[in-house]
Order: structure tokens, then C-alpha cells, then sequence
């Protein structure tokens, strides 16, 4: 027994492990939830194998009813965090109901016949009914990628739990008992499949959740935590492939510079707090009016910039002139009801020049109009008597 012990705790150790993991994780992203339901799986299968282990210290009986209610735990916990992940929400009573069934088909067949194999076909069906029922009302929203292949380890495993089940108990099933099952063939064959199974299904989990919070970080280290718009490093980011897929389609662009006018007087006057929210307006009217294949970039303080696809100056100046006549317009709750006004540069991408050129021409233009009275569009390379403008 001995030789095997170091083997069967090597598998709860594996869980344990994981179930830390999934908690780090968790820390990490505490807003994902389904994370601690797989931690508690994992630390329930864990306890399960050690006592699984332990059986021989226990008193005939008790040990198959502690395991079996170990594996019942770790069954809906893991399911738990697969709706959690999918759906947000939680089927407790569907779980609950099933597992209470399993148990109780458990128990009559446990300890009404003298014959250990039913119970046991009863609890491995049970809880391969669980995982399959679970997978199959959430086979809509895992169709692709690392969501495909969780799916298929989950299956495999489960028929892996019930052909296992049936090869052992069809070779050792009529003389198997309590008290000859701590280190038989059925212990250790159950401890070397939940290894392999704990490996894979923590692998596939791990590497969702590894890609969503990479995935998460990139876009906060990128996104403008006020206004939720990109940042400098979200522009640089996407700029270049902006660029080329403009040049391999051929397509027009121009870029938009926009400030808000007198911005330093609201912040005194109201304070930054009220700042904020008009910067915040102020980004979602921008994004709003832009279209899909256009970004806003805040790029710095009041200022933000907006880079539009297939569009030329003229489209450009109409895209500016109409934010500019919808903010002027906007009446701030957090200034009392008073209005605010902005100003535009615009520039137009011509002969493939870079977008940063373009940018800065652009922000000449957004100048000109600050110079010119605020409250305009000003476009790069237009006389300023042919300019489009409203005075405050």
C-alpha cells in the first residue's frame, strides 16, 4: 500500500494546486465569478481523493458516503461555474434537485444490497448525467475556439468515468467490498483518471480565462479609463494596421482634432469633478457620431482626437460641424444647466501620407480655430474666408 500512497496523494495534491490557482486568478479578476465556483470544485475533488486514500481509517460504509458527497459537491460546483461563465446565472435549484436525486438512488442501492457495484454505477451515471445535462444546455456558447475544446475534454471525461466503471466492475465487480478497495485496481484506476482529467479540463479552463484577462489588461493599458475611448498607446497600437489596410483598400481618411473650448475656466468655476463628467459627455458624443472602422483617442486633458475612415475633408468638416452644432446645444447638469462649446481641426490623409503628418496638420487647424473665435471648424489648407463657422 505503501508504494501506492505516494501516486494516490499526488492527485489530490494536483487538485489542490489548481484550486489555488483558480483563486489567484480570481484575485486577479474578482467582477468573474464562475472562478471560485472552480476553485471550490477543485478543493472539493481534492478532499474527495483523501479520503478516497483514508478509506481504510474510516468505518465501513461512512468513507463511500463522505466520497460520494465529496464528488457530488465537486459535480455542481463545476457545473456551477460553467453557467456562471456562459450565462451569468446560476440554475442552483435544477443542480441541487439532481444532485438530492443521485444521492438518494445512491444510498437506497448502498446500503439496501450487500453488493457494492450498483451504488457505484449509481453515483458515476449520476454524476455523468450532471456534467452532460450541463454541456448540452450551454453547447450554444461553447462552439468555438478553447470554448470547442473545453467541451469536447468534458465529454471525453465523462465517457472515460463510465467506460472505466464498467471494465472494472466487469472484472472485479462481484468480489469487490469496503474493506479490499483501498489500493485495488478500482482506487487506483479512479485516482490515475481524475489526474488526467483534472490536467486537461484545468488546461483548458486556464487558458480561457489566461486569454481573457491578457486580453483585459491589453485594453486597459490601452483605453482611457475616464471616457473609455483609446489612449496614446491604443492609438499607436492600431495605427499602423489603420494604415495599411487604408492603402490596400485604397480608401480616403482624415483625422479630426477637437478641444473643448474654456475648459480650464469649468474646472475652476465647478470644479473637476464636474470636468470630468463634461469630458466624459463629450467622448460619447464623439463616438457616437463616429462610424464603424473610426476610433476616438483622448489625447490628452480636453483634447481628443478622431481618425475617420473613407472619409475625405469635405465628409471630415461635416462630421466636425455636426458634433460641434450637438455640443454646443448640450445643456451640462453639473454646470447648471449651461451649455459648453468646442473647436475642430481637420485634415485630410492625401498621396498616403502618414496619419501622425496628417494629425499634426490637423491640430494646426484646430488652432487656427481657437485663434479665429473658438466654437468652429477649421480645415487644414482651406482659406479661412471659405471656412465653415459659428461664433459663440
Amino acid at each position: 500500500m505503501f508504494e501506492q500512497s505516494y501516486f494516490q496523494l499526488l492527485t489530490p495534491l494536483i487538485s489542490l494546486t489548481f484550486s489555488g490557482g483558480f483563486l489567484l486568478l480570481w484575485r486577479t479578476a474578482r467582477d468573474i465569478g464562475s472562478l471560485r465556483f472552480f476553485a471550490v470544485s477543485y478543493f472539493a475533488a481534492s478532499c474527495a481523493m483523501i479520503v478516497d486514500f483514508l478509506q481504510s481509517a474510516f468505518y465501513p460504509g461512512v468513507a463511500s458516503a463522505v466520497l460520494s458527497t465529496l464528488y457530488l459537491a465537486t459535480t455542481v460546483f463545476f457545473c456551477a461555474g460553467l453557467h456562471a461563465r456562459y450565462r451569468n446565472r446560476v440554475p442552483w435549484k435544477t443542480l441541487t434537485i439532481s444532485a438530492a436525486a443521485v444521492m438518494v438512488c445512491y444510498a437506497a442501492l448502498r446500503y439496501g444490497l450487500s453488493n457494492v457495484v450498483p451504488s457505484a454505477w449509481a453515483i458515476n451515471t449520476g454524476l455523468a448525467l450532471i456534467y452532460l445535462h450541463a454541456i448540452h444546455a450551454l453547447r450554444h456558447e461553447m462552439r468555438d475556439g478553447i470554448h470547442r475544446i473545453l467541451q469536447t475534454v468534458i465529454v471525453a471525461s465523462v465517457v472515460l468515468l463510465l467506460l472505466r466503471t464498467g471494465v472494472i466492475f466487469w472484472f472485479v465487480g462481484a468480489t469487490m467490498a469496503d474493506t479490499d478497495y483501498a489500493g485495488s485496481l478500482a482506487s487506483v484506476t479512479l485516482q490515475m483518471l481524475l489526474a488526467v482529467v483534472s490536467l486537461a479540463v484545468a488546461g483548458a479552463l486556464f487558458t480561457m480565462y489566461g486569454t481573457e484577462i491578457l486580453r483585459r489588461l491589453t485594453e486597459s493599458s490601452e483605453t482611457d479609463p475616464l471616457t473609455g475611448t483609446l489612449n496614446r498607446r491604443g492609438f499607436e497600437a492600431r495605427i499602423d494596421s489603420f494604415v495599411r489596410d487604408g492603402q490596400a483598400g485604397g480608401s480616403s481618411r482624415a483625422v479630426v482634432m477637437a478641444d473643448i473650448d474654456w475648459f480650464k475656466a469649468v474646472n475652476d468655476r465647478y470644479g473637476h469633478e464636474a470636468g470630468d463628467l463634461v469630458i466624459s459627455a463629450f467622448a460619447r458624443l464623439l463616438c457616437d457620431a463616429a462610424s464603424e472602422g473610426d476610433f476616438v483617442v483622448r489625447w490628452g486633458g480636453e483634447e481628443f482626437l478622431v481618425i475617420l475612415s473613407h472619409a475625405d475633408a469635405s465628409a471630415a468638416r461635416l462630421f466636425a460641424e455636426g458634433v460641434r452644432t450637438r455640443w454646443e446645444a448640450f445643456a451640462h447638469d453639473c454646470l447648471g444647466g449651461r451649455t459648453v462649446t468646442a473647436s475642430f481641426g481637420v485634415a485630410a490623409c492625401q498621396n498616403n501620407r502618414d496619419v501622425r503628418v496628417i494629425g499634426r496638420r490637423a491640430d494646426v487647424a484646430l488652432y487656427r480655430a481657437k485663434r479665429e473665435g473658438r466654437n468652429r471648424v477649421c480645415v487644414d489648407g482651406l482659406d479661412p474666408a471659405g471656412q465653415a463657422s459659428a461664433v459663440a
